[in-house]
């Protein structure tokens, strides 16, 4: 027998079954893929009564998840979120849609992304982007949903819709950019940013109603003498709304900007302030106008003395009025909207699961209605670079493959050498 011959082919299998071994043994189950890093953008989540909605079918985030068995050096999600699947959701005492053209939120046009890097790190976005900080690099084309004509968020609750009763206060609040950002980088803490701009607010109901009427008598008996002499009163509180800006909630917090603001400021807990203040320079600048256009009445026109009187007369009982909004403006729309809304900014979290998530802006609807979250990015948990695995599936049979050519390309060689050995 030609024990030569027999062993070639025995050494090649028994080199091959080796080296198919190290490209394989190694690799590790789908099931029991390590986690090397994770990002997820979700536009809105949060609570409705004991409904997560973030768990709803549909109202995923743009997750993304790089395992040691994730080809490539990053995964990516850019996941749209899908407006329909929350709409048969209601909240209130009314049983007002929670989203939609006609609830209590409407969103404009809206995006999510998450990116997870096979270094450890992974970033996060949700929201308005073009609108983006800085703290995050988005990919060009970023689908959207929603509608672009709109803000990128408006909240609309009345204490009658959701509370029932007297609608003591209503509150129409837009805001016209929306986002927030999360990142970590490799062996860094998580950061997190956030935007809230162009923020304004509609207040009505009877607390403010009740300012106008109680300025109509004093107009009245000032508009006959002032009428007399071509000026005509109006009352500047008559539509029962005040439009409250960015501006004024600013002034009223004391800070140059929102994002100036402590984490979780509630922005509704400078609104009764700024609707008082917003009432004074209405009402102020209404009676200089007056004063202005008494001034250039004649002096020789015998009506002017009376109506010089009728508005000082009115200047003093406004006074009396205004100088009363503390109790009767702030301190009941206080107490209203402490019962009806909270809308909360940059609110940062260590959750639970060792993830970390940064959210622009939650809305709190009613005495726990309804909690959501809108415009949030997560990160993490992320491993240490000294955790995550030296190789994945894929370089694991790139390398068995490397090492069967390797170990084949020794057997010729070494074959080769026995043949001319025997031929000598």
């Amino acid at each position: 027998m030609n024990l030569k011959k027999k062993a070639w082919p025995t050494a090649v299998a028994a080199s091959a079954a080796v080296a198919i071994g190290l490209g394989f043994a190694g690799a590790p189950a789908a099931q029991a893929a390590s986690t090397i890093s994770q990002g997820n953008g979700q536009l809105l989540t949060g609570t409705l009564a004991a409904t997560d909605l973030g768990l709803i079918a549909g109202n995923g985030g743009a997750s993304a998840v790089f395992t040691d068995t994730t080809p490539g050096t990053s995964a990516e999600s850019s996941t749209p979120l899908d407006l329909t699947v929350l709409s048969a959701l209601n909240v209130g005492s009314g049983n007002i849609p929670l989203l939609g053209n006609n609830g209590v939120i409407t969103l404009g046009a809206v995006g999510q992304y998450g990116q997870a890097v096979n270094d450890g790190s992974s970033q996060a976005f949700s929201g308005t982007v073009t609108g983006a900080p800085s703290l995050v690099t988005l990919p060009g084309g970023l689908p959207t949903s929603g509608n672009s004509a709109l803000p990128a968020a408006e909240v609309k609750v009345s204490t009658a819709q959701i509370l029932g009763g007297t609608n003591l206060v209503g509150v129409d609040f837009t805001t016209q950019t929306l986002s927030a950002a999360a990142k970590e980088t490799v062996g860094s803490a998580p950061q997190g940013a956030y935007v809230v701009e162009g923020i304004s607010a509609d207040v009505d109901g009877t607390i403010v109603a009740g300012v106008a009427t109680a300025l109509n008598p004093v107009l009245n008996t000032a508009s006959a003498a002032l009428g007399a002499v071509g000026i005509t009163l109006t009352n500047p509180l008559a539509s029962g709304k005040v439009s409250i800006t960015q501006q004024d909630l600013l002034d009223v917090a004391g800070v140059a900007n929102i994002n100036a603001l402590p984490a979780g400021t509630d922005l509704v807990s400078y609104l009764p302030q700024a609707v008082a203040n917003k009432i004074t320079t209405i009402v102020n600048a209404s009676l200089a106008s007056v004063q202005t256009q008494l001034n250039a009445v004649s002096n020789l026109n015998p009506l002017k003395a009376a109506a010089v009187l009728a508005l000082g007369t009115l200047n003093t009982a406004v006074t009396g009025i205004l100088n009363g909004l503390t109790t009767t403006v702030v301190t009941p729309l206080g107490n209203a909207l402490t019962a009806l809304l909270s809308l909360k900014v940059n609110n940062q979290t260590a959750n639970a699961d060792g993830s970390w998530t940064q959210n622009a802006l939650t809305a709190g609807i009613g005495s726990g209605l309804a909690s959501v979250k809108l415009a949030n990015a997560t990160v993490g948990p992320n491993l240490d670079p000294a955790a995550i695995p030296a190789v994945n599936g894929d370089s694991l049979a790139i390398s068995g493959g490397i090492a069967l050519l390797l170990a084949l390309g020794w057997l010729v060689i070494r074959k080769r050498r026995q043949t001319v050995a025997a031929a000598i």
